[in-house]
């Protein structure tokens, strides 16, 4: 079993790519919800027991590379479902999107923004009914879809899921 405390760095950082080169490392798939633990233990794609213990206040994020004596693992979190919603257009656009902050944060999800759009994540599909009728006094100002994709919460929203 291989046991980590240090991350040395981000794939998707610029020295991420130097820190793995010409070196093997194996893959830890992982939730998001497990990304804000700071210890874990979890089995990579090739079957390695693997204990993470990070100091408090630590989280993994998608792409750490952790090290381990000459072992190198990277933490892949895993795409989930998603709804995104973007508003139509401009008009009662304050009142749209208190209306749209107020049924969100009362199902007590993390959102991301981007533009006219807010996406937060959901269990299965059939939640896109159960948003369809919550959003229905404004269904005709928005537009809703379902996507899978890797999932990361705006940073300036503190928010426990229920």
């Amino acid at each position: 079993m291989l046991s980590s405390t240090s991350i040395v760095g981000n794939i998707f950082a610029e020295n991420g790519s130097q820190i793995l080169k010409g070196k093997t490392f194996e893959k830890l798939h992982i939730l998001r919800h497990d990304l804000e633990k700071n210890r874990l233990r979890r089995t990579t794609e090739k079957g390695t027991d693997i204990a993470i213990i990070l100091e408090r206040g630590s989280k993994l994020q998608h792409g750490d590379i952790l090290k381990h004596d000459a072992n190198f693992v990277v933490i892949e979190q895993l795409p989930e479902k998603v709804i995104t919603v973007k508003t139509k257009g401009n008009e009662d656009a304050f009142e749209l999107l208190v209306l749209l902050g107020h049924i969100i944060g009362n199902r007590h999800r993390p959102i991301s923004l981007e533009g006219r759009s807010v996406t937060f994540p959901i269990q299965s599909e059939s939640e896109l009914g159960v948003f369809e009728r919550l959003f229905a006094p404004i269904i005709e100002k928005i537009e809703m879809s379902i996507e899978e994709k890797i999932y990361r919460p705006d940073e300036r929203m503190n928010v426990h899921e229920h």
